[in-house]
């Protein structure tokens, strides 16, 4: 399990076929927004794949992680099976999807939207 302590803690899934790393970077803005400057101390980042979302979410998390660290925030991601975003989806403030306008969102976007989470879903 998680310990929420003064965090944010997004989800970050998609499709084999998405490959518009701006859009991913706009939606990545959108989750740090929902930070509480007062608060929260740090960003955590789960990805649950495919290895193309894997790999835009540690470029920007590399990429903000120098910037936030003067705010004293710090950034964490961590590739995680979906099993583990389904057993403590309850931790979760922000759920993003991203894919083609053509796919479908996963069963996981479903028990987010399930479990009151914040979601997202971005089509490109």
């Amino acid at each position: 399990t998680v310990l929420k302590d003064n965090k944010i803690i997004v989800v970050v899934e998609g499709t084999k076929a998405f490959s518009d790393y701006d859009t991913f970077t706009r939606a990545m803005s959108v989750a740090l927004s929902n930070l509480d400057r007062d608060n929260d101390n740090r960003f955590e980042v789960w990805t649950a794949g495919p290895n193309n979302i894997n790999g835009y979410t540690a470029s920007f998390c590399n990429i903000t992680e120098n910037y936030l660290k003067q705010k004293g925030i710090k950034v964490k991601f961590t590739k995680v099976p979906y099993s583990y975003v389904e057993d403590n989806m309850n931790y979760v403030d922000y759920y993003a999807f991203f894919s083609n306008p053509e796919e479908k969102p996963s069963r996981l976007t479903a028990k987010a939207e399930q479990s009151d989470v914040e979601v997202a879903i971005y089509r490109y």
